[in-house]
C-alpha cells in the first residue's frame, strides 16, 4: 500500500469513525445487525473498514457502473452525484446538452424514471458548471467580471436537435 492509499483509508477511517460517533456505538452497531464488538473492530483497524472497501470497489470497476452506484447511494440519501472533471468549455458543452435532454424529456408532460434521469443529470450538469466557474473565480480572485463558456449557438442547436430525435416518448 502505497502513501496515498494509506492517506485514503486513514480518512475512510476518520469518516467512519465520525458516522460511528454521531450517534454512538450502540446505536450504530444495532442499525447495521452488527455487534458493538465488530463496529469497535473495525474503528480500531482489526476490521476492514466498510468505507474503505466501497471505495476501492468503485475503483476497481468501470466509471460508469461507479457513477451509477454513487448516484443511487446519492438518491437513497435524498440528492445526485455529480461527476466534476474537464475544462469549463466542456462543462458548459455538457450542460447545455443535458439541458436539452431534459427539455425533451419534459417536453410531453409525464417523466418515466429514465426522463426523471436527465432531468437530475440537466441539474447535476449545471451545478458542476457552476462550481467551475466558482473554483475558476476563486482561483483568479475575479469575482465581478464575467468568464467565457465557447458554445456557439450552432453546437447547442445540433445538440439539441440530436437529444430530440433520439428521445424516445412515453
Amino acid at each position: 500500500m502505497d502513501s496515498a492509499e494509506r492517506n485514503d483509508a486513514e480518512h475512510a477511517l476518520v469518516l467512519f469513525r465520525r458516522m460511528v460517533d454521531s450517534v454512538g456505538v450502540k446505536r450504530f452497531a444495532s442499525s447495521l445487525d452488527l455487534s458493538t464488538r465488530q463496529v469497535n473492530r473495525i474503528l480500531s483497524g482489526v476490521q476492514p473498514n466498510p468505507i474503505d472497501r466501497l471505495l476501492r470497489s468503485l475503483s476497481a470497476c468501470s466509471p460508469e457502473v461507479g457513477d451509477e452506484v454513487l448516484d443511487h447511494l446519492c438518491q437513497e440519501m435524498g440528492g445526485y452525484f455529480i461527476r466534476e472533471e474537464g475544462t469549463l468549455d466542456q462543462h458548459g458543452l455538457n450542460a447545455v446538452k443535458e439541458c436539452a435532454e431534459a427539455i425533451a424529456a419534459i417536453s410531453n408532460g409525464r417523466l418515466s424514471p429514465i426522463e426523471e434521469k436527465e432531468v437530475r443529470e440537466a441539474i447535476a450538469s449545471l451545478v458542476a458548471l457552476t462550481n467551475a466557474v466558482r473554483e475558476i473565480r476563486d482561483r483568479t480572485g475575479n469575482h465581478e467580471g464575467e468568464l467565457e463558456i465557447n458554445i456557439s449557438i450552432t453546437d447547442a442547436q445540433q445538440l439539441a436537435k440530436r437529444t430530440t430525435n433520439t428521445t424516445p416518448r412515453g
